[in-house]
């Protein structure tokens, strides 16, 4: 990362939670943003494995409105270690009320959609595999990712300082962003119509 991208991550991080109360996202519209593919029962009967599906990056600009899920028809089930974190989340108390993401997940992979990035990665603790694409403001965003003790981490690099956390908490996902902690409540369906 630039100085230059530093700076815009770091503007970006200290201006997102007044930019989510000025201008709180909808939720996406249409159930299958809500109900992932069923995995099946061991990964030598899945059909689609998630390696299979590639990686998809945040469009210039950013997206406008949901894109449909990456990993939609893909039927691997989880890794062993990862933790189940998929659904349509939404922040209910913290810096972030009122943000809100999609989180897909097949095998070791992981997409996160929200304010209009789309972060993929696979959960294997290499830079080479996690999210290398734009981060919210349009800093470039070079980090690995990794579960460890149930938490899905980020790191700036092969290890070192968790710049992003995420983890459940009974029904809560918990979301640690830089210096913020925001908890995030599972929307429905019939939240996406609203």
């Amino acid at each position: 990362m630039t100085v230059l991208d530093i700076a815009k991550a770091m503007g970006a991080m200290l201006f997102a939670p007044i930019r989510v109360r000025r201008n709180p996202p909808k939720p996406p519209i249409g159930a299958e943003h809500f109900r992932p593919t069923p995995f099946a029962a061991d990964r030598s009967s899945a059909t689609t494995l998630a390696r299979d599906i590639a990686v998809v990056k945040t469009p210039p600009g950013g997206w406008q409105s949901w894109p449909p899920p990456v990993l939609a028809g893909c039927d691997e089930p989880l890794a062993e270690g990862v933790v189940d974190l998929r659904g349509v989340w939404k922040g209910h108390s913290g810096p972030m009320k009122g943000h809100i993401e999609r989180v897909e997940q097949a095998g070791d992979r992981v997409v996160i959609t929200a304010a209009g990035v789309i972060h993929d990665m696979f959960a294997d603790g290499t830079l080479d595999s996690g999210v290398n694409d734009l981060g919210e403001g349009g800093a470039q965003v070079s980090v690995a990712a990794r579960f460890e003790d149930g938490r899905l981490n980020l790191y700036p690099g092969d290890r070192g300082v968790v710049v992003v956390t995420r983890y459940l908490d009974g029904d809560e996902l918990v979301w640690r962003w830089g210096p913020y902690t925001s908890r995030l409540r599972r929307l429905d369906a019939s939240e996406g119509h609203n």
